[in-house]
């Protein structure tokens, strides 16, 4: 595709467009390194032996989708700038680790798993110098740490990336200080949700620290809601619309241990989620429509809601109902993309989309009706890419999720790359989304 362009250009023409390509490759690379961030367990539940606990990318994705929600009720923030900030704050952890509050107590070596879980089990004091030290330490790991993920990106895009991370870390602004909040309060969230499936975090101390943290009314208030949803049962809820919020976000959380179907189907080891890929996708769309302009705000949203209907539609692939019952004639449907009539496909289309509506319109039920009309609205035209904004969030999803197989099949060449190859040449037609799969190719070919 790359050199058949090429040919049709004048030299002076195919200079700027390789010069585009090779702006283009540096944001795939990021892409590629950002990605990872879908593998990378959170190092505070792995010290308390949480079993296959959450990535970074998932909890960066809840974590937006929380701060956009609870933004919502706070008129003089800027939306926009909340959504980017909740997305970039930890990718940063590409290169480091991410911090606990016992560090540096934790000895690095994690086989002594007694003198740790003594550790935990007292909540960490230390001095104000100690904090400031700390602090100051955490501070330059990981600003070195972005700084190296970013150093091939363009200089505006990097700018803007070193600009948001430094506002969430220093509290620049409003949005900054509300998304610092709301990263804890999804960690708290979380903590409570794994106190109740394995019973070893210590929640008394959780609740010490959440309250040192948080000082924002109405981030406590939610706090109060999932204490009262937890360990305070017998505690009427002060707030029902937050009660709702909490509900749905529970709810939500089912997606960040969810491998995709497509992973499954094809026996990949340790598939992405749903929520890491949603996640990725928002990180996508923010640093490739610096070309684009169109609505960021709006496709951030589509890129967060795109897929949370699976909480209760299957995630589907083209191959359902196609598939045969033996092993080996299965991988061998599975080694090409299946065609179908216009019509077929139309059906098919049709009957997904009827079940994910159905299954969208009973996860939203009791959020305020704005906030369930406006999810409705955004995914229904990200799926039928009616506006500019929904067909490039569309088409973007499957240029990363192309990504994601191409890590895939460079781990496992049996992985059936030819199918998704031909895949995209079905599905793809927008030019910033050709130009990344082509540099997705030229990074793995």
């Amino acid at each position: 595709m790359l050199f058949k362009q090429c040919l049709l250009l004048s030299e002076k023409e195919t200079k700027v467009f390789m010069k585009g390509i090779y702006k283009l490759n540096e944001i795939v690379d990021f892409l590629i390194a950002v990605g990872k961030l879908k593998g990378k367990k959170r190092r505070g539940w792995l010290l308390h032996q949480i079993k296959n606990p959450e990535s970074t990318a998932s909890h960066s994705f809840r974590t937006a989708l929380l701060a956009w929600f609870l933004a919502r009720k706070k008129k003089d923030l800027n939306l926009e700038k909340v959504l980017k900030i909740a997305l970039i704050h930890d990718i940063c952890e590409v290169y480091t680790w991410d911090e606990t509050p016992y560090d540096p107590l934790i000895p690095r070596d994690v086989k002594k798993q007694e003198i740790i879980q003594k550790i935990l089990d007292k909540w960490p004091n230390f001095t104000l110098a100690q904090k400031k030290r700390k602090a100051q330490n955490k501070y330059r790991r990981e600003r070195r740490a972005l700084e190296k993920l970013v150093l091939g990106m363009p200089k505006n895009i990097k700018k803007e990336i070193l600009n948001l991370w430094e506002d969430f870390e220093k509290g620049l602004s409003k949005e900054g200080v509300f998304v610092k909040q709301v990263d804890k309060l999804e960690n708290y969230l979380q903590g409570m949700e794994y106190w109740k499936k394995y019973g070893k975090i210590r929640y008394k101390l959780w609740a010490r620290w959440i309250r040192e943290v948080l000082h924002d009314p109405l981030l406590l208030e939610f706090v109060e809601e999932i204490e009262r949803k937890f360990y305070k049962k017998n505690k009427k809820s002060k707030n029902k619309e937050l009660n709702f919020l909490l509900e749905f976000f529970l709810k939500i959380g089912k997606l960040k241990d969810m491998v995709r179907s497509g992973w499954v189907l094809r026996e990949v080891k340790n598939g992405s989620t749903v929520a890491e890929d949603a996640f990725l996708l928002g990180i996508a769309i923010l640093v490739l429509n610096e070309r684009k302009k169109l609505n960021l705000e709006k496709m951030l949203k589509m890129s967060l809601v795109y897929e949370i209907c699976e909480v209760y539609s299957k995630d589907k692939t083209p191959y359902e109902k196609i598939l045969p019952k033996n092993k080996l004639a299965r991988k061998k449907v599975l080694e090409r993309w299946p065609r179908f009539s216009s019509e077929e496909k139309k059906r098919r289309f049709i009957a997904d989309y009827k079940d994910e509506k159905k299954s969208l319109e009973k996860l939203c039920a009791k959020l305020p009706e704005d906030l369930k009309k406006e999810i409705i609205y955004l995914w229904d035209d990200c799926k039928r890419r009616r506006t500019l904004e929904g067909n490039f969030v569309n088409q973007i999803y499957w240029v990363a999720m192309m990504g994601q197989a191409l890590q895939y099949w460079k781990r496992d060449k049996n992985f059936p790359i030819i199918a998704w190859m031909e895949q995209m040449k079905e599905f793809l037609d927008d030019p910033i989304a050709l130009e990344v799969l082509e540099g997705f190719y030229q990074n793995y070919f």
